[in-house]
């Protein structure tokens, strides 16, 4: 039974008259009449008997009136309850490539400014943090920037970042010194599969030059793909964000950003969660961590995008 009936019930029991009701409800009265007829086909009783001089309660009427009050204020009182249990929860997804750089940021500040805030973090690829959002059940994820989100749904750029090539130290890539689109010809790669972004740019780039992309095998553990690359099996490319700033990766690889070939991330929002203060002090949080760590200078090549900035989640620029 939809609660709203209740209240127009009560209303035309205070007033006594269905037109006075009407205006004061700002409804019509024919609405305000359908209304009150749903309300007694719902109960299978009659409510009110018509006068000339308004309305009368029936004694299913007076009953009504008597339980419904109660009823309706611990209705109330349960949606607030449950109001601000939501918001004291927050769900952000994030990808793994964000980590060391971010994520192990993150978290601590969270729950050191914000105790009373209930954490969800899920870390996974993109396309599968795509999936968990627009199901619903994240307020708050760092995902490739999509122009035109579904409905719902909105997107803030925050960094546009390099590509980069990864193999075993023996490589002596240098993060100074990019390569051309070239040098992955005939690389033997370990990628995850379609649909990542990543993936799908780079094959698609590479088959439209002419030059021979080639994966070891598919795999969508990103650090394992990293470990294997440390150990020489294959190569990898992810964002910079991986590597840069990680004492353990920056030791043990090697890496060179790829010329011309750029991330743009963005800070996607369930908007149907904006009202929750969980979520506008996390995404705020968020925007703050991540200016700290490219005002720091430890991630290499991260350019802060303004908020109208629109970019494709990857751009390949390389020619040759």
């Amino acid at each position: 039974m939809d609660s709203r009936l209740i209240e127009y019930f009560l209303r035309v029991a205070e007033l006594g008259s269905i037109n006075k009701a009407a205006t004061d409800l700002r409804l019509s009265q024919p609405a305000l009449s359908r209304h009150i007829a749903l309300l007694e086909h719902q109960v299978r009783a009659k409510l009110f008997t018509r006068t000339q001089g308004g309305v009368l309660l029936t004694e299913a009427g007076t009953l009504l009136l008597e339980r419904a009050r109660p009823i309706l204020r611990q209705l109330t009182k349960l949606v607030e309850q449950v109001g601000d249990r939501a918001a004291g929860q927050l769900s952000i997804g994030v990808a793994p490539s964000w980590r060391y750089l971010f994520t192990s940021k993150f978290i601590p500040r969270l729950v050191a400014e914000y105790p009373g805030v209930s954490l969800r973090v899920h870390e996974g690829a993109s396309h599968e943090l795509r999936e968990v959002m627009h199901s619903g059940m994240l307020d708050l994820a760092i995902v490739p920037f999509e122009g035109s989100p579904p409905q719902g749904y909105a997107h803030t750029p925050l960094i546009r970042e390099p590509l980069i090539l990864v193999g075993k130290k023996a490589d002596e890539l240098q993060p100074d010194k990019p390569v051309a689109l070239s040098k992955l010809d005939n690389l033997q790669l370990a990628l995850p599969g379609r649909p990542n972004v990543i993936r799908t740019t780079i094959e698609n780039s590479m088959s439209r030059r002419g030059f021979e992309f080639k994966t070891l095998f598919e795999i969508d553990a990103m650090h394992l793909s990293m470990e294997l690359a440390r150990q020489g099996v294959a190569d990898t490319i992810t964002p910079c964000c991986a590597v840069s700033g990680n004492p353990y990766w920056e030791e043990s690889l090697s890496w060179s950003p790829i010329r011309g070939a750029f991330m743009t991330w963005a800070l996607c929002e369930n908007t149907a969660r904006s009202h929750s203060q969980a979520v506008r002090e996390g995404q705020r949080l968020v925007l703050q961590v991540v200016n700290e760590i490219v005002e720091s200078g430890i991630w290499l090549g991260a350019e802060r995008l303004k908020k109208t900035a629109e970019a494709p989640a990857i751009e390949l620029y390389e020619e040759t």
